[in-house]
């Protein structure tokens, strides 16, 4: 997995972790977020190695299959994109309320 899809695993978790199980979402974390291999994630779930890349594969397709019907990632990122290019056309007055409404869409 490229770091990229790394990247986009850990940020589909920050938007759809609600539709995930707390255990699904708590996987993603430990292995995106926390960079843990799945020896260290088994240690700390007491359960094998195996069964954390099983879980952790139906997690990360589940958060992909999540991002292929809603779409909520792209439509971010694409907002946000308009609103940078947008800040180059108005005043500093618009210019501040076009950097709150980006800061709202990163967190």
């Amino acid at each position: 997995m490229e770091k990229k899809d790394k990247l986009y695993m850990s940020i589909y978790n920050d938007y759809y972790s609600g539709l995930l199980t707390e255990y699904q979402s708590q996987l993603i974390s430990m292995y995106y977020d926390e960079d843990l291999s799945l020896l260290e994630m088994a240690d700390r779930l007491s359960i094998s190695p195996q069964g954390v890349r099983d879980a952790l594969k139906r997690a990360e397709k589940t958060l992909e299959e999540l991002e292929a019907k809603l779409h909520l990632v792209k439509k971010s990122e694409a907002i946000k994109e308009l609103l940078e290019n947008l800040k180059d056309k108005v005043s500093d007055s618009d210019k501040e309320e076009i950097n709150k409404a980006i800061e709202l869409l990163e967190n």
